[in-house]
């Protein structure tokens, strides 16, 4: 994790103080410009689902049996929908703070992400999605499993362990413009999944 931060700090810092890395910059901007949401949705899949997945399946200990291609195709379909909600946050927060790279206004940024919008509503919402997959997809059961109680046992473990690294991460990706913001994420999360799929599996078992 501290080596994913330092690199995500070498490409912010690449971008403000190597003038030959703006060609690849801009054509990050260019593919996530016109793809938008979809853009979102795909690269999201690709970075915290298929390429997560190809390295477990590479170090995973052989007694540890890989998921399903029905719990994979759930994940990705989890990571598309994520994908375009991060998006659509980080364009809500350049909207309500600003573009600005200044301390306050990062602090700001990070402070609402990890206090609000994590706790409150993206991992709520990977928990609510494991326990639908957890059910079969039966609604009297995966109604049943949808307590308070569980939601809270599921997301405060996950929440600490974002706490741990996303605040400097974050830190890091909204120093960036916001057309790039969301690309560096997709950097970070690919190696956030691994762990946090790891936990999400865990408590299933």
């Amino acid at each position: 994790m501290l080596a994913i931060q330092a690199c995500g700090l070498c490409v912010t810092l690449a971008y403000y103080f190597f003038d030959a890395s703006r060609p690849v910059f801009e054509k990050f901007e260019t593919w996530k410009q016109e793809g938008g949401l979809i853009f979102a949705a795909v690269a999201t899949i690709i970075s915290a689902g298929i390429i997560p997945e190809l390295v477990k399946r590479a170090i995973r200990p052989a007694n540890i049996k890989p998921p399903k291609l029905g719990e994979l195709a759930h994940q990705f379909a989890m990571w598309a929908w994520l994908g375009i909600l991060v998006e659509a946050f980080y364009r809500f927060l350049a909207h309500v703070f600003g573009h600005g790279t200044d301390a306050l206004t990062l602090v700001k940024k990070v402070a609402v992400d990890q206090l609000l919008f994590s706790p409150l509503l993206s991992l709520p919402l990977i928990v609510t999605w494991f326990l639908l997959y957890e059910s079969g997809y039966k609604l009297p059961v995966f109604l049943k499993t949808l307590r308070l109680r569980t939601i809270y046992a599921r997301v405060f473990p996950l929440w600490a362990t974002c706490l741990s690294f996303w605040p400097i991460m974050l830190a890091i990706t909204f120093s960036l413009p916001q057309t790039l913001q969301f690309v560096l994420f997709l950097f970070g999360n690919a190696a956030f999944s691994i762990l946090m799929i790891f936990i999400i599996r865990r408590q299933s078992a």
